[in-house]
């Protein structure tokens, strides 16, 4: 039975995107030609997309991504969710890339939030990947990952999901299998989001002698939440991914991580989240 695929995600490190360039390329193997669209830079094609999505008569299969936030997707990932069109025949699978303090709430989240527009749950995944905020360090929280068992569990994601979407009635995973936080952890993550984390991370400061406005800042912001006027100027949907103080060739972008790699230490201890990596699929399909 034909199915359109369709994947949605944001990737600020990278990570999300790899994640969906697997996917991708298993879908192609089974003979999907699937719709990408990266939420936060491609909002000019979105609208068609999600006309496509409401006016498709086949079944459909939503692959949603995000990177893990203080402990949630993000938020413009949750706002696309809120915005999907409602129809018949619509799956979903939600996978997160997390960077080994805690994979949070993320897929419960956005399990939850795509039942509710009536998309049918038919896998999710989680994936361990390098903390993007540790990129200074020699040693990196999560380094070696995605590794090839990682792959592995990606490439048997999109199989079992292909083979699921061939039964004239697709198992459903349901998001309750997603809410796999102890329950008094879960409780202090739900009192966490961004705007908290950026009253904590530390404020960004561009050295206007060493900025020659060169754009790539601009380049590398992942929700086009940046401008040159004529240095560098925020706007208050950034994510705080500190990619423009990352990939300044000029270094003129500052910022003291330090106390952020201990915090990411000592939440990656304390949470010990095991497995780092893990799918989930409906029974045996």
């Amino acid at each position: 039975m034909m199915y359109k695929s369709f994947i949605f995600y944001c990737s600020p490190a990278g990570t999300t995107r790899h994640v969906t360039n697997m996917i991708e390329k298993k879908l192609a193997g089974y003979g999907h030609q699937t719709t990408v669209c990266v939420l936060g830079k491609e909002e000019n094609i979105l609208s068609g997309i999600m006309q496509e999505i409401e006016a498709t008569q086949e079944r459909i299969c939503l692959f949603i991504g995000s990177p893990v936030y203080s402990s949630h997707a993000l938020p413009l990932v949750m706002d696309f969710i809120a915005r999907l069109p409602q129809r018949r025949q619509a799956y979903a699978v939600p996978f997160a890339t997390w960077g080994g303090a805690t994979s949070g709430l993320a897929l419960e989240e956005m399990g939850k939030a795509l039942e509710e527009r009536k998309y049918a749950l038919v896998g999710a995944a989680k994936i361990m990947a390098v903390h993007s905020l540790t990129w200074e360090l020699d040693n990196p929280v999560g380094a070696g990952h995605p590794n090839t068992e990682d792959e592995h569990l990606i490439e048997n994601l999109a199989t079992a999901i292909e083979r699921n979407l061939q039964l004239s009635e697709p198992l459903k995973l349901f998001h309750r299998a997603l809410s796999y936080q102890p329950e008094e952890v879960a409780v202090e993550m739900r009192k966490l989001n961004l705007e908290i984390a950026r009253g904590i991370l530390p404020r960004r400061v561009v050295n206007e002698d060493l900025c020659t406005g060169c754009g790539v800042c601009v380049e590398k912001c992942p929700v086009t939440a940046l401008t040159l006027d004529p240095y560098p100027v925020y706007t208050d949907h950034c994510i705080l991914c500190f990619n423009c103080m990352r990939w300044c060739p000029e270094k003129a972008i500052k910022a003291d991580l330090s106390p952020i790699h201990e915090r990411v230490r000592e939440r990656a201890e304390n949470h010990n989240e095991k497995p780092p990596s893990a799918v989930f699929i409906p029974g045996k399909v």
